[in-house]
């Protein structure tokens, strides 16, 4: 069952305040509201592009589903304002192992980490 926000008298998907995503192959990662949940059966490597400053707040959490060592990678900004040296993060190969991540001015901050590098 989905519950939606009316607004001026239209629902649909965008009215969700936070979306569950489930990706099992490697992709890009849409700059949304989320959870993203990773069930891959080998790694799964994924991209997460640069949040414009119109995104600030965005949150996203990632989890692993499948005891893999899944990746995320913000290319060119990196985490926490890393850039290139903390620009992957990798999963420690547990279910359960996952972070959490919030754009701000073009960056993306962790908020929470269970078993992730980033590097």
């Amino acid at each position: 069952m989905t519950m939606y926000n009316l607004k001026s008298g239209v629902a649909d998907d965008t009215d969700i305040a936070r979306k569950i995503v489930y990706v099992g192959s490697a992709g890009a990662v849409a700059i949304q509201n989320s959870t993203v949940l990773i069930y891959g059966g080998s790694a799964t490597a994924l991209t997460l592009g640069t949040p414009t400053s119109a995104q600030n707040g965005t949150v996203i959490t990632f989890v692993a589903t499948t005891a893999q060592a899944h990746t995320v990678t913000a290319g060119t900004i990196g985490f926490n304002a890393g850039n290139a040296g903390a620009d992957v993060a990798t999963f420690g190969g547990a279910i359960g192992d996952g972070f959490t991540v919030v754009a701000y001015e073009g960056e993306w901050y962790v908020t929470s980490n269970i078993n992730v590098t980033l590097a």
